[in-house]
């Protein structure tokens, strides 16, 4: 599989070593304006490839035409995100980047499947989609699995259990509007609300929607790792055929057409091939849509 990342930041070298090490790819090529930066990354990345003896190709460049016949293309670039900046802000900054590099990304391929991982990834996406350049089901957004990897971890870590003993569901945007699906989360196949009374379960869902702005606390940066984890997670389930959430362009479901939102969803390099409509409890409807008034989704 060739895939193309743009961004050679934290982000994006985090996404490109992962992949090097799941052995994900035949070909990686990194895309980036500092030229610097895309030399220290393919000397360290080429010699991390060398290192595990992998037949991978790897090319660090500011010029698209390299990118020719990738089958994925990640969008990493863009302004990280500061402490007590709101996601929002970034979205003028971000969005101008991102449409330049999809522009670029059109030239040497027809329809790959574009994944966007800067933020914020769900109004990027309705950006990419409002611009036509690719279908609107070859565009996809990456933040329901970091959201719902955060909702697991805190979880295990209150119950002090493992986490593949524990099995979490959220929908929405990644921000503090996310919805996570209580109703259906369980913790050793018991309802969740059966292990945990409503204030704790509370207290988890606030540490899982300032998961993203903890790190930036203490790393004085975005948080890069487990988001370069959460994308190779979804380039796995290219094969796997499993359900993850992400943010999609959804056609009616939960009431929405056209637009960005994060649900559960099956994904193959020929797009979206199937969303999941989960039973919501009344609690969570309501959460749902307050979110869609928030953001003028309805």
């Amino acid at each position: 599989m060739k895939i193309t990342i743009i961004g050679a930041g934290n982000v994006g070298a985090s996404v490109a070593y992962t992949l090097i090490l799941r052995e994900l790819i035949s070909e990686l090529v990194l895309v980036d304006i500092n030229k610097d930066l895309l030399l220290a990354r393919e000397l360290e990345l080429s010699q991390s490839i060398a290192a595990f003896n992998f037949d991978i190709k790897i090319t660090c460049t500011s010029d698209y035409k390299y990118t020719k016949n990738s089958q994925v293309v990640i969008f990493s670039a863009g302004v990280a995100r500061k402490e007590g900046q709101s996601r929002d802000e970034l979205f003028m900054i971000n969005s101008k980047i991102m449409l330049e590099c999809a522009q670029c990304i059109k030239q040497y391929n027809q329809d790959p499947l574009f994944i966007i991982v800067s933020n914020p990834v769900d109004f990027l996406l309705n950006t990419l989609y409002e611009s036509k350049l690719f279908r609107s089901n070859k565009i996809i957004a990456m933040a329901g699995v970091l959201d719902n990897a955060r909702f697991k971890y805190e979880l295990s870590k209150r119950l002090n259990l493992k986490t593949s003993e524990v099995d979490t569901k959220l929908i929405g945007f990644h921000n503090d509007s996310m919805v996570l699906i209580q109703s259906q989360s369980k913790v050793k196949n018991k309802a969740l609300d059966e292990v945990l009374n409503a204030q704790v379960i509370t207290q988890i869902e606030h540490e899982v929607k300032i998961g993203g702005a903890k790190v930036i606390k203490h790393l004085k940066t975005s948080a890069y790792l487990a988001p370069a984890s959460a994308c190779v997670r979804m380039i796995e389930a290219l094969k796997s055929g499993e359900f993850l959430p992400m943010s999609v362009i959804l056609n009616g479901e939960y009431g929405l057409y056209g637009k960005a939102f994060g649900v559960m969803a099956r994904i193959s390099l020929e797009g979206v091939l199937e969303t999941l409509e989960l039973k919501l409890s009344e609690h969570e409807q309501l959460a749902l849509e307050k979110s869609f008034i928030q953001y003028n989704y309805k």
